[in-house]
C-alpha cells in the first residue's frame, strides 16, 4: 500500500542498456518517494543515473534496447505496467517535464504560441480563440509578454526559451513536474530567475516537483528534500537543510565540499575542490559500495553492499560508516 502523502513512489527501479559493449547497468535498485506539494532534489555527478530515472518514470526509454524493472507508482498504479496509449494520456497532462536544453526541445519551424497551443490541444479540446487566450495567459504567468507567442524559438534568449518550456509544462496543470537540469545552460543571473519562477509556480499550483541537478547550491536554495544518487543508487535521502548542514554519506559530503566558495582575501592560487577518481564503469559494477574506491574512510566491510540505515527525522543512508548529526 502506498502512502497517501506520496504523489510518486519508486521501488527497486532497475534499468539496463543493451549496447554493443555489453550490458550497462544504469540503475540498480533505486528507491525514491516524492511527497505532495514538495520540491525534491535529485543530485549527483553526470552519469550517475539522474536523467535515466526521469525518463524511466515517463516511459521515454528505448524499449528495444532497454530492460526496465521495478515499480514506479503514480495514482496507485505502476507506470511501468501501463500501455503506451495510457502513458501518452499521462505525459503533459498529469506529469510534465522540463528538459535541460530548451532549444533542442522546441521546433525551430513553429512559433512559440503554436507549440504551447499544441501541448494544450493534445489533452484539452478548446476553440481556437480560447486556445490563444490560454496561451497568452501562460506566457504572462512565466513572465513573458503575450506577443512572444508570435515569435520563433531562435528569436528568444536561453532564459526566455526555458520560460516557454515551463509554460508548456504547466499548460494542463499537472500534478507532477520533472525538471531535468533546467538551468544548466543559463548564466548565473538567469538561473536564479528561472529557479524563483519554478518555486513560485510550485506554490501557486500546488505542484510536486522532482528537480534534477548536479548543483548543491541549487538544492540549498530551492528544495524541501533531497536524494543523492551515485552509480545508479540512491545513497542518501534527507530534508535538504539537514543534509547540507550534516551530510551522513561520504559522497554527499564530497559534493557539498565542492560547492564554490569565495577565496580568502589576497589568495589567488587555492585549487578548486574536486572528488578524486571517477564513478565506476557500470558495465561491470562493483559488488560492494560503489563509492568505496573514492572514499577516504572505506574499510574491508565496504566490499559488501551497505545496508539501508534509518537515521530518524526523515533521513536514510546506505553506508557502512555513516556520520551522525553533530
Amino acid at each position: 500500500m502506498g502512502n497517501d502523502d506520496e504523489v510518486l513512489a519508486i521501488e527497486d527501479l532497475r534499468c539496463d542498456f543493451l549496447t554493443i559493449e555489453g550490458i550497462l547497468y544504469a540503475l540498480s535498485g533505486v528507491n525514491l518517494s516524492l511527497l505532495r506539494g514538495e520540491i525534491h532534489g535529485l543530485v549527483g555527478e553526470s552519469g550517475c543515473g539522474k536523467s535515466v530515472t526521469s525518463r524511466a518514470i515517463l516511459g521515454l526509454l528505448d524499449k528495444k534496447h532497454t530492460r526496465t524493472r521495478g515499480v514506479v507508482r503514480f495514482d496507485g498504479r505502476n507506470l511501468l505496467a501501463r500501455s503506451e496509449k495510457e502513458l501518452r494520456n499521462i505525459r503533459g497532462k498529469r506529469i510534465s517535464m522540463v528538459f535541460q536544453d530548451p532549444l533542442n526541445s522546441l521546433s525551430p519551424m513553429e512559433t512559440v504560441g503554436s507549440q504551447i497551443g499544441e501541448a494544450i490541444a493534445n489533452h484539452i479540446p478548446l476553440e481556437t480563440a480560447e486556445l490563444r487566450r490560454r496561451t497568452a495567459s501562460l506566457l504572462e504567468r512565466v513572465g513573458l509578454h503575450p506577443d512572444t507567442a508570435k515569435r520563433y524559438p531562435f528569436e528568444l534568449s536561453g532564459g526566455m526559451q526555458q520560460r516557454v518550456m515551463i509554460a508548456m509544462a504547466i499548460s494542463c496543470e499537472p500534478e507532477l513536474l520533472i525538471a531535468d537540469e533546467p538551468t544548466t545552460a543559463l548564466d548565473v543571473t538567469i538561473q536564479a530567475q528561472v529557479l524563483r519562477l519554478l518555486k513560485s509556480l510550485q506554490r501557486e499550483l500546488s505542484l510536486s516537483v522532482l528537480l534534477i541537478t548536479h548543483n548543491f547550491a541549487v538544492v540549498a536554495e530551492t528544495c524541501d528534500r533531497v536524494s543523492v544518487m551515485y552509480a545508479g543508487h540512491i545513497v542518501e535521502t534527507a530534508p535538504a537543510a539537514a543534509l547540507i548542514a550534516s551530510p551522513a554519506h561520504p559522497y554527499s559530503r564530497a559534493l557539498i565540499d565542492c560547492i564554490p566558495r569565495g577565496r580568502p582575501h589576497g589568495s589567488t592560487s587555492a585549487p578548486l575542490p574536486v572528488i578524486p577518481g571517477s564513478p565506476p564503469r557500470l558495465y561491470d559494477p562493483p559488488s560492494g559500495c560503489p563509492f568505496a574506491s573514492r572514499c577516504g574512510q572505506a574499510g574491508e566491510d565496504c566490499g559488501v553492499m551497505p545496508p539501508r540505515t534509518e537515521l530518524g527525522k526523515g533521513r536514510m543512508v546506505f553506508c557502512h560508516h555513516p556520520r551522525s548529526e553533530p
